[in-house]
């Protein structure tokens, strides 16, 4: 287990709504803690909206992912290999209780970096409402 560790996180996230598909980048700085199969990513949101907020990756056995992100809008996510969630979501918009699904979690994480990915549905009511790819690029800073 490594101390705190000042990285540059790169976030892409790809998703599906109704066969359209949408994708968003960002960069940012934050950092990791921990390597191999279980560390934790942690950085501040740049969207304007989410100024005060402040997210939490923690990666459990390369098989579980927690994002937990605390400020203005306060959300709970369990992304898990092959086990759906009901997770609760808040956003400037509003709150609301979803389903997610992790379809797979690659994790490859060193003191020095590395990279995570994930496929994961949501879904509303049980009714599905998108496919997402996430992947993110850890790199010293």
């Amino acid at each position: 287990m490594i101390k705190k560790k000042k990285v540059i996180i790169s976030i892409t996230d790809r998703h599906g709504i109704d066969g359209v598909s949408q994708s968003a980048e960002m960069t940012t700085v934050g950092t990791l803690s921990g390597s191999g199969d279980n560390y934790c990513l942690e950085y501040r949101e740049q969207d304007e909206e989410m100024k005060n907020s402040v997210t939490t990756l923690r990666v459990e056995n390369k098989r579980r992912v927690l994002v937990t992100r605390k400020g203005d809008y306060p959300t709970q996510l369990v992304i898990e290999k092959d086990r759906r969630h009901n997770c609760h979501y808040s956003t400037p918009a509003g709150e609301m209780i979803m389903g997610v699904f992790a379809r797979e979690i690659t994790s490859r994480m060193t003191p020095g970096g590395g990279e995570l990915k994930m496929n994961f549905t949501i879904d509303f009511n049980s009714g599905m409402v998108s496919v997402n790819e996430m992947k993110i690029t850890v790199r010293e800073a």
